[in-house]
């Protein structure tokens, strides 16, 4: 599997280049997959939460959640899964 790359790139060259993309936020490291490797799920999610939750996968979002964000922290997150290709259109 290709190493992870550490800085944004747009939802094209992830999905051309197959690797997903990490980045930092509130301490934690988020990694967001390449767009055809998201969770089936992903298309299903009724809100910008769930589908933030869904990307960044289970563990990654309950340590998150553990660092008692606010809403203006939650949508300075969802940003940059967007900005990390993970747009899905919902």
């Amino acid at each position: 599997m290709p190493a992870a790359k550490t800085t944004p790139k747009s939802a094209v060259e992830a999905e051309a280049t197959e690797t997903p993309t990490t980045f930092e936020h509130a301490g934690l490291t988020f990694t967001v997959p390449p767009p055809l490797d998201l969770p089936l799920d992903l298309l299903d999610a009724e809100s910008e939460m769930e589908a933030v939750r869904l990307i960044v996968g289970d563990e990654v979002w309950a340590k998150y959640r553990a660092t008692r964000p606010t809403i203006r922290d939650f949508r300075a997150l969802a940003k940059k899964v967007d900005e990390a290709g993970a747009d899905s259109g919902n």
